[in-house]
């Protein structure tokens, strides 16, 4: 198996169309790609929804090359700019355009973004794709703009217009208005029976509205996704959605250069969506460069996530390096050396990690249900949108494997979303490892489980707490260590000290900014289940903060250590050492990453139980350059240190 290179792209229709061709082929050459994604109307050339003249005149005016292309051996996809708007970006309706706009949850109507269940605009957009369908080309991309969060001006997104209402009305029996359905979908306490309801109402009439779409289209439909936490608060069914397109690209990683903790998130989202593809769905995850070149995204960065897609078992690539104002590929040469420089790794990679690998680790659950069963703690229809897996960041940084897929003998759980897991996942997980952070702890402990997590009461205090005071050897740096609960980085809602059963293990206390203490701070806990559970007094959650240290470093290593007993794969010795280790039951796969600035070297690695000795040890540098390893005594021996967004791949005997 070999990458894929799919360029994404738009040129300007008033070209030449031979010289057009001549500089995309010259591209497509230089750049080593398969495929050109052309974009049709996108960004700078949007003008709204484009009549049926203007679509015609898009495709006449590329069909010339495009068919140049394929007869030189270049595949050809199509991307029309949008499908009912990403934003209103001063655009407005056409005239005989009198469409319903997308309205959002205080009935503010947008300008041009259309609301997807208007007959007309329906109408109009299948007679598109009946004319991208005449057109020789290998796939047509349906925008990720048929999300319904993230429509600028909206507040979220939509549609809370009369058309939804009244369909609603129509299928459920239920009639309301706008303001009362909002209210009380957002209402705290218990989730209202509406929510589900109108998640299922939603998620339905999308779905409709994509199967319309695949049947004029066949297995030519292509689809893009955003995070899986937002599509959660629209009521997404991942499999009844991916059952539909043939090729999918899912979203991963920030549009510009992002600091190293971003990298464990983007190893979870990419996870995530993993594992709800369908065996036979080809996966492109988008690379996008967004303002294009790179002094908004380095090719370092840009090189590891390309890497990372083919870590965790994609086909190919959606890659957008370059702008959509119609200048010229070789405006900026660089980024066809670039491409060029690592396929050969990249094609390496898609050898050595084949779709038949699964991450392993410590458990990170998900579920695509948050949005539904959360309990909202503040207005709006953002509060459904929860996060998933935040353990990842300080796990991540802390060197920890991690996996979204189910199976882990450890898991840890945060946050909101634990509401959204059923009683029988819990108990499964409570009779194994559980790592709990304060918020799922809390929750637990509300739902009835604090005889099984060694808790008996919670103790928020309203001055906050300040510091966690180490007490057990085993489980700190040392004793008397000291880590910052200050409010400054925390919620102080979020910072909870727990009672503890009488036969609990405590291994840290909490104290105010009086150095009072207020209670327990990490409990260790056996269960009559058999199981293991750690809860710590604070959240995993921080946003925009990974609050990582030395102390809690190696508080948490001793915690995982006691709940799996060392059988998780983790690197050591240096921060944001990220890791992953893979597997198929029989060929094993370790990846290190250095999410770091500063350069790595000397470190050391655990495997992960089961993994032989490795058979082979290779760094990647940031030019995509393989530097053969040596393994000794649990540490990769490196010809040089490993840089920033670069990483070394160990594989076992059996690759």
């Amino acid at each position: 198996m070999t990458s894929r290179y799919v360029l994404r792209l738009q040129v300007d229709p008033a070209d030449d169309p031979t010289q057009a061709g001549d500089r995309l082929l010259a591209l497509a050459r230089a750049a080593r790609a398969e495929e050109i994604c052309v974009f049709l109307f996108g960004l700078e050339f949007n003008d709204g929804h484009e009549s049926l003249d203007g679509v015609a005149h898009w495709l006449a005016a590329t069909r010339p090359w495009r068919a140049r292309l394929r007869a030189e051996g270049i595949a050809v996809s199509l991307n029309p700019g949008h499908t009912v708007g990403h934003s209103d970006w001063a655009r407005s309706l056409k005239p005989g355009q009198t469409w319903q706009t997308m309205t959002d949850q205080h009935g503010t109507a947008a300008a041009v973004q259309v609301c997807p269940l208007d007959p007309g605009w329906r109408a109009y957009f299948a007679r598109t794709l009946r004319l991208y369908a005449a057109e020789d080309v290998d796939t047509v991309w349906i925008e990720d703009d048929i999300r319904l969060h993230n429509h600028r001006p909206l507040d979220w997104g939509g549609c809370f217009c009369p058309l939804h209402l009244a369909e609603f009305a129509r299928r459920t029996g239920i009639e309301t208005t706008r303001d009362e359905l909002v209210a009380a979908c957002t209402a705290p306490g218990d989730p209202h029976p509406w929510r589900e309801r109108w998640l299922d109402f939603w998620d339905s009439t999308q779905r409709e509205l994509l199967t319309s779409w695949r049947e004029i289209l066949g297995d030519r439909l292509g689809l893009m996704s955003s995070r899986t936490d937002s599509h959660a608060a629209e009521g997404r069914d991942w499999q009844s959605w991916l059952d539909l397109p043939t090729v999918h690209r899912p979203h991963f990683w920030g549009y510009s250069d992002g600091a190293g903790p971003e990298l464990p998130r983007a190893i979870q989202q990419l996870d995530m969506q993993r594992t709800v593809q369908p065996e036979g769905l080809r996966s492109f995850p988008e690379i996008e460069c967004w303002p294009y070149g790179h002094w908004n995204k380095s090719f370092r960065q840009t090189g590891a996530q390309m890497s990372l897609a083919h870590v965790l078992g994609s086909d190919g690539l959606a890659i957008s390096l370059y702008d959509f104002l119609g200048n010229h590929p070789d405006d900026e040469p660089r980024r066809a050396s670039f491409l060029a420089e690592w396929r050969d790794t990249f094609d390496w990679l898609s050898e050595t990690f084949p779709k038949t690998l699964r991450t392993v680790g410590v458990g990170l659950p998900w579920s695509e249900r948050t949005g539904r069963r959360t309990r909202t703690e503040r207005e709006g229809w953002q509060s459904l949108v929860v996060p998933h897996g935040s353990w990842a960041g300080l796990l991540g940084a802390a060197g920890h494997a991690v996996t979204a897929r189910g199976g882990a003998s450890v898991n840890a759980l945060s946050g909101e979303a634990t509401w959204s897991f059923e009683d029988a996942e819990l108990r499964e997980w409570l009779g194994q490892g559980l790592l709990l952070d304060s918020v799922a702890a809390r929750i637990l402990f509300e739902r009835g489980y604090g005889p099984l997590i060694g808790v008996t009461g919670a103790l928020p205090s309203p001055e906050g707490h300040a510091r966690e005071i180490c007490t057990d050897p085993e489980f700190s740096l040392r004793p008397g260590c000291a880590i910052s609960l200050d409010t400054e980085s925390y919620d102080r809602s979020t910072v909870v000290a727990f009672d503890p059963a009488p036969d609990a293990r405590v291994a840290s206390v909490v104290r105010d900014q009086l150095d009072r203490e207020r209670g327990s701070g990490l409990l260790l806990y056996e269960n009559a289940l058999g199981g293991r559970v750690a809860v710590t007094p604070w959240p995993a959650h921080t946003p925009g903060m990974t609050l990582m240290n030395a102390q809690r470093e190696a508080q948490l290593g001793a915690v995982l250590d006691w709940l799996d007993r060392g059988a998780h794969a983790r690197a050591t010795g240096h921060p944001w050492l990220v890791t992953q280790a893979l597997t198929d039951g029989t060929r094993w796969r370790v990846v290190v990453w250095n999410a770091s600035p500063d350069e790595a070297d000397g470190f050391r690695l655990r495997l992960p139980q089961g993994m032989p000795e490795p058979r082979s040890v290779v760094q990647v540098t940031a030019r995509g350059e393989r530097l053969t390893a040596a393994w000794r005594d649990g540490r990769p021996l490196l010809s040089r240190p490993l840089g920033q967004w670069e990483y070394v791949v160990l594989s076992s005997k059996h690759a």
